[in-house]
């Protein structure tokens, strides 16, 4: 984040009606060390950025806190394996709650720091997958995890291993990762008083002589008001591709509010992925979602629900993104992560000055990038920004993939140049990435590089904040939950008229998606 941009961002946020920003502060990178615990400057020094713009511009700040899933440079463990290596090593559980009390720290000094939370997808993919492991690999995983140890206190007999889903044991396994979550999750609070949680909302199916059971997931009452969960219109849906009406999406939500705020008597969790516009690549054309010409009436059903059964919601994204598999894309802190050539400079407010015959490159290592194997284009795209001058009409700039192919970059707008890159994302996820570019032509200076397969778009504003067919309805759904209009302009509060409609709510809910959570969520706090 660019101080230049964040004030005008955070300005925009404010005028569409949003009192509220979520931030993720990644662990694992704000934590630059575990052994000795050493924390990053630049990683510190933009948090502060934030924290101290938004509260210039009015805006109350949440912080996503313990964040393993981010793009890394070094170790080469993606976030699940690290959680595991949380889990295990007292070591690292010790430098993990030091990361909690240097935030508690940091947040004292604005006022507009009212929190945070950590959730729950940061530990139970640990869990699912030490459950994928077979033969010996599982046995060691069930005696590391803590699991037997767990079966032996509760008296449960066992046979040495982590049971398959398909076993009846299954919903022990899901006792003892929600028993050690919720342990974690202690600790942390702990170390930093304001710290919430997002529990699992998803439940989980367990076979029984009798047939599928649904099991509940702690729901951490206890922890009531600061609570934060999710919603799409997948969970509780067939998810046979259908499009649900508006009607059909408010019986879903207001069945997740209704059993998860124990009938209204705990209004006071925010829904801070307030998902109406689902667009998870990997579920396309199976997760039901609402009709694009129903999401606005949906929307005006669901602000009497959300003021009777939540304190609040995030949306996510109140802008389109790309989802680039890059690391340091703006060429911040000295263009930490990239390698530069003899013929390429860096700016000291961010960015490199390529010259003739300069290069900048950087290396990934595999499976800690945005990859996944479900995805199966043979290309992806490459944007770059850079300062223009007069008379630039023509790019000699060319980049390439795991020393692949070369590809043009293309003048697309003022100050922006794009390519087609042939990839291969199973090589990538593979053996990581050797990302290339080279300038052949007049000297240039890269301010950010985009490297993506995929865009996330929510409708609300554009990759250039410009204003997308969901704005004003965005807006005013803000002004009916917040009674804000303005800067200094407060609206009436709505009627709280429910709505309701014929659509079965079926138990059997999908896994959620990991998303990329890099970025700003713009909410609402009541």
């Amino acid at each position: 984040m660019r101080s230049s941009f964040v004030r005008s961002e955070l300005t925009q946020l404010r005028r569409d009606g949003f009192n509220t920003i979520i931030v993720v502060v990644p662990w694992r990178s704000f934590q630059s060390s575990q052994t000795p615990v050493t924390y990053d400057e630049f990683y510190e020094r933009q948090l502060r950025l934030v924290l101290r713009e938004a509260q210039r511009v009015g805006l109350a700040v949440l912080l996503r806190v313990a964040y393993t899933h981010q793009v890394m440079m070094a170790p080469s463990l993606n976030g699940f394996r690290w959680a595991q290596a949380l889990l295990t090593d007292p070591v690292i559980e010790q430098a993990w709650l030091d990361y909690f009390a240097q935030i508690s720290r940091i947040c004292q000094d604005y006022k507009c720091c009212i929190g945070g939370f950590i959730s729950w997808e940061e530990l139970w993919h640990a869990f699912r997958v030490w459950q994928e492991q077979k033969g010996d690999a599982n046995i060691a995983a069930a005696k590391a995890s803590g699991y037997l140890d767990y079966l032996d206190a509760q008296g449960i007999a066992h046979e040495g291993c982590i049971p398959s889903k398909q076993s009846p044991a299954h919903g022990d396994y899901l006792a003892f990762a929600n028993a050690r979550m919720a342990q974690m999750f202690g600790l942390a609070r702990s170390q930093w008083s304001d710290l919430g949680v997002e529990y699992r909302v998803d439940k989980d199916p367990v076979p029984t002589d009798g047939g599928i059971h649904w099991r509940d997931n702690e729901p951490f009452l206890d922890w009531e008001p600061n609570r934060y969960s999710y919603w799409a219109p997948f969970m509780g849906a067939e998810n046979i591709g259908e499009e649900l009406s508006a009607e059909q999406a408010e019986v879903l939500l207001r069945y997740m509010l209704e059993t998860t705020s124990e009938g209204g008597l705990l209004p006071g969790q925010i829904v801070e992925q307030f998902n109406f516009i689902d667009n998870t690549q990997k579920y396309l054309g199976t997760h039901a979602k609402i009709a694009d010409d129903q999401v606005t009436e949906f929307l005006s059903l669901a602000s009497p629900l959300l003021r009777k059964y939540a304190g609040g919601y995030g949306l996510w994204a109140s802008r389109d993104y790309r989802m680039s598999i890059l690391y340091n894309g703006a060429l911040l802190d000295a263009a930490r992560g990239w390698t530069l050539s003899e013929l390429s400079r860096v700016r000291k407010a961010g960015g490199v000055r390529l010259m003739q015959g300069g290069r900048l490159a950087q290396r990934i290592e595999p499976r800690v990038t945005w990859v996944q194997r479900n995805h199966t284009t043979q290309e992806v795209f490459l944007e770059l920004e850079f300062l223009r001058w007069r008379g630039f009409g023509v790019s000699n700039l060319r980049v390439r993939l795991n020393n692949g192919a070369w590809a043009s970059c293309e003048v697309q707008a003022k100050g922006r140049l794009v390519a087609r890159v042939a990839a291969d994302l199973e090589d990538v996820f593979d053996n990581g990435i050797d990302f290339e570019i080279e300038n052949l032509g007049r000297a240039l200076t890269i301010t950010r590089v985009f490297l993506y397969y995929e865009t996330y778009t929510a409708g609300v504003r554009d990759l250039d904040a410009n204003p997308g067919p969901l704005l004003e309805t965005i807006q005013h759904f803000n002004s009916q939950l917040a009674n804000y209009e303005g800067p200094t302009e407060d609206e009436g509060q709505v009627d709280g008229q429910e709505n309701g409609a014929e659509i079965e709510v079926n138990e059997e809910e999908s896994q959620a998606e990991d998303s990329d959570k890099g970025r700003a969520e713009a909410a609402i706090k009541r």
